[in-house]
């Protein structure tokens, strides 16, 4: 591929370790409402069903997520008192806030590379001071040309953010571990997409991408893969 394209590059799961520290979170919320007798079915179906509606009103992030568990607890337990419950949710919570910035292997290397022939946008969706946070924390920041925190990655922010970072989407790229929101989304878009698959993707933002456009659809079994493309 010819140099000097732009490459929107996504981050949680794609440069660094994010959702299996969520998942050890909602391991522990079912293990509390099964305690009062839930299957852990019905646990992550009704949490499911809460962050589909509160993720299109309040977006996403630590806050949100840990409001999403607490009704689901309350819910689940249908009124009967749960203090105990919704602490430990809350110290649970404040502890992913705290967690370390594991990057996945190879990826400074590789943006380093990547850096010197394109010009690299860090684009995440969420809470701003999360995700600002996380990059900075990460020590990233000085691999990208730009970041861009937006609230959802559906097409029209796609078409919205090559507008706005004045990129042909023609030779755009959007690159990531999430089929909903970092292939299929860009791809309506107009841009290409690199898939790079990661085992712990959020439930809800996977998707089906077998029928997707061949022809700017990349799928890379790992990160440093980028740099034998671009």
């Amino acid at each position: 591929m010819s140099r000097g394209q732009t490459l929107f590059i996504d981050a949680d799961d794609t440069l660094w370790e994010n959702n299996i520290y969520f998942d050890e979170v909602v391991a522990q919320y079912v293990a509390m409402v099964g305690r009062h007798g839930c299957p852990s079915e019905r646990a992550i179906e009704r949490l499911l069903e809460i962050e589909r509606v509160r993720t299109r009103q309040f977006g996403y992030g630590y806050d949100n997520f840990q409001r999403s568990l607490e009704a689901a607890c309350e819910q689940l337990l249908d009124g009967r008192e749960c203090v105990e419950e919704l602490t430990t949710i809350q110290e649970l919570c404040l502890g992913l806030r705290r967690r370390a910035i594991m990057l996945l292997p190879d990826v400074d290397r590789t943006l380093r590379t990547l850096a010197g022939r394109h010009r690299l946008i860090l684009l995440t969706k969420g809470n701003p001071d999360d995700q600002l946070r996380k990059v900075a924390r990460s020590g990233l920041r000085i691999r990208f040309h730009e970041v861009d925190v937006v609230a959802e990655k559906d097409p029209d922010t796609y078409r919205d953010v090559i507008r706005r970072h004045g990129v042909d989407a023609a030779s755009g790229w959007m690159i990531g571990n999430s089929p909903k929101s970092d292939i299929l989304a860009p791809l309506a878009a107009g841009l290409g997409a690199v898939y790079i698959p990661h085992h712990a993707t959020w439930l809800l933002e996977r998707a089906d991408i077998a029928s997707s456009n061949g022809d700017r659809l990349l799928v890379l079994d790992r990160f440093a893969d980028l740099a034998n493309h671009f």
